[in-house]
């Protein structure tokens, strides 16, 4: 509780520095780049972890398609699709999908019910930016971050103009996309408007290993459908002030097929939500305030009508959040935040309605050099759940260029996840005493670019090792049911590499790239029968993963081929079953062509090029080879304000 009035402290001095200094005139800092009003932290305060961005011609490429399979396609990431449109969520560095945060514009995503997050809930149509934050960042950006942090983000850009953008694409298996986005951007005001709708059938071919004479089959029951708006709208107050808003509505369809080891399926679900938010920000001469407000409201509907089984679970919850940037001298940025977070949910296996009230407090503490050599940043959380406080957390890190071409950062982090409602309350088997799983994660890496001539060279190297006590599972009781309980222990540890080569000659342009992770992720101490799981590898945890890309460019037209790896997984914690590796590939033809105002870019491209039989989850199908062609049409204007 000191703590949390020490961050009080800390904003109301902030507050009359603001008082201060009355005057709209405008100053150099003021101009903040548009990304830093929606991601402060991640831009100002995340100096010694590892950022890996998303290139927007990358996710451009990628518009038609969910995010999950762009990260599973392009990254290292752990993704654990159930079939091609089914489920699927992420993982960084050996940890659950629980463990990886997902933070849209500063808010996160996370279901407090679950604890996951659908990857394949997002087109990449609604989003501008996507970085990869990797490590703990608990005392940043609070409960989930032990993995890491899948940063999603929308940018607005002012004095823009008109920009028009279609794009549609059709594919294999009755698959088809289209989206809609109308921006325009003024000197003081900008509104987006996003509207899609993605629908795919699924029917598609597959090698059914689970049957004797492994035959071909047809996928049954694997139907998608997606559909939604984006709304987003900026307003400049004045030189300092500026309002951004986003709301967020969408619908979503889903079948649920069957395995490969059973014959049917007819369960699907609904799931429907709306995600509400409003910032205000201030910039100062010295000090900068970012205040949000934030409604989501999620319903998912489950029926099997095979056992007659109908099922709701309804979540809401509500966020404000305020935090001042503060600057002192040349060399330190000071930061502090107070945030609150109801959360209500309601299920056919809760006995009644579940509430709790979250109010956290953080404050991080930047220094720098002037000559941006040396960096470091100091951040502490400390979080109280309905009058019970959850672990302090605080991290250090660092970075320090040897040499303009050559850096080193170092992290260390304590990081927390709370406890879902499902893990409290679901009956039978919810805990009511469980504690909230900690512990710590660090990291140091090392980051190389060289350009030479036409050529480049960027490489980097990172060293990670995260431990986490106090993990929940579900156990078998004496009864009949399963329960939740505090029971074990992880480690993961392990080594990321990537290394990046770019050539240009004349309208020549090659780019090829290779990142491998070796990640060695284990149980390390459980209770009565777990116990025989110590030093095991965690379920669906590669050892191994790889990804390798090469793009040819030649005046405005684009080859592209991207090959990816992942290791043998375990499905038991004895480790004596397994799914096999695999190996997939995709190939892209792409076209760009500018016309006065118009761009136009087409794309052809071949998924699973190699017809590999593989599977991301045991007993789920995922196809053969299987094609799809996208266009993209855009028209651009400057408007005379």
């Amino acid at each position: 509780m000191n703590f949390i009035k020490l961050t009080l402290a800390l904003l109301l001095i902030s507050g009359y520095i603001l008082a201060d200094n009355p005057d709209d005139t405008p100053i150099d800092t003021i101009h903040l780049k548009e990304i830093e009003i929606v991601a402060n932290r991640l831009v100002n305060f995340t100096m010694g972890a590892k950022i890996q961005p998303i290139t927007t011609e990358i996710k451009n490429s990628y518009n038609y398609s969910n995010l999950s399979e762009l990260l599973a396609q392009t990254t290292t990431l752990g993704i654990k699709s159930y079939g091609i449109a089914g489920q699927s969520n992420v993982s960084l560095r050996g940890m659950h999908s629980k463990h990886t945060a997902v933070i849209w514009n500063g808010i996160n995503l996370q279901s407090s019910t679950s604890g996951g997050f659908d990857m394949n809930s997002v087109p990449s149509f609604i989003v501008d930016d996507i970085n990869l934050q990797c490590g703990g960042s608990g005392a940043l950006f609070g409960s989930g971050a032990v993995g890491g942090i899948v940063h999603l983000n929308n940018n607005l850009q002012f004095n823009t103009g008109l920009k028009i953008n279609y794009t549609q694409s059709i594919g294999s298996f009755n698959n088809f996309f289209e989206g809609l986005k109308f921006e325009t951007g003024r000197e003081k005001f900008v509104s987006s408007t996003r509207i899609y709708h993605k629908y795919g059938k699924n029917d598609f071919n597959f090698i059914n290993t689970q049957q004797f004479g492994k035959p071909e089959q047809t996928q049954q029951n694997a139907a998608s459908e997606q559909y939604g708006l984006l709304q987003s709208n900026a307003f400049k107050i004045n030189y300092k002030q500026k309002l951004v808003s986003n709301i967020w509505l969408q619908h979503h369809y889903l079948e649920i097929p069957p395995t490969m080891a059973n014959t049917t399926s007819e369960s699907n679900q609904n799931t429907d939500f709306a995600r509400i938010s409003l910032l205000w920000n201030y910039n100062g001469e010295i000090a900068s305030w970012y205040s949000r407000v934030y409604y989501n409201y999620e319903s998912l509907l489950y029926n099997d009508p095979l056992i007659s089984l109908n099922s709701d679970l309804y979540n809401s919850s509500v966020v404000a959040e305020i935090e001042n940037k503060l600057s002192i001298g040349n060399s330190i940025l000071i930061n502090s935040g107070i945030n609150y977070n109801y959360q209500q949910a309601k299920s056919d296996n809760y006995q009644d309605l579940k509430k709790r009230n979250r109010i956290a407090a953080f404050t991080s503490i930047k220094y720098y050099t002037l000559n941006h050599k040396f960096a470091s940043v100091l951040s502490l959380r400390e979080e109280l759940i309905d009058n019970n406080f959850s672990p302090f957390t605080f991290s250090l890190s660092t970075r320090y260029y040897l040499i303009p071409e050559l850096n080193i950062n170092a992290n260390i982090s304590r990081t927390y996840n709370v406890v879902t409602f499902n893990d409290l309350y679901w009956q039978p088997g919810g805990n009511p005493d469980l504690k909230s799983e900690d512990g710590w994660s660090e990291d140091i890496g090392l980051n190389l670019d060289i350009p030479f001539g036409n050529h480049s060279i960027a490489f980097n190297v990172s060293y990670f090792n995260i431990n986490l006590n106090n993990h929940i599972i579900w156990l078998p009781t004496s009864g009949t049911y399963w329960s939740a309980e505090n029971v074990e222990s992880l480690w993961s540890r392990g080594v990321e590499t990537a290394l990046n080569y770019q050539f240009t000659f004349n309208r020549w342009k090659t780019e090829t790239g290779l990142m491998y992770d070796y990640t060695r992720s284990t149980y390390e101490s459980a209770e009565n029968a777990e116990e025989a799981s110590i030093g095991n590898q965690i379920l669906y945890i590669p050892k191994h993963k790889g990804n390798a890309f090469v793009n040819v460019y030649y005046k405005n037209i684009s080859l592209k081929y991207t090959h990816s790896y992942v290791g043998k997984r375990y499905l038991t914690k004895d480790n004596l079953q397994s799914i096999d590796p695999y190996q997939t590939a995709n190939l892209s033809l792409g076209a760009n062509f500018s016309l006065k105002k118009n761009d136009i870019t087409v794309q052809f491209k071949i998924n699973n090029i190699w017809n590999e039989t593989y599977e991301v989850m045991a007993f789920y199908a995922m196809p053969l080879r299987y094609y799809s062609i996208s266009l993209s049409y855009t028209f651009k204007n400057q408007l005379i304000n």
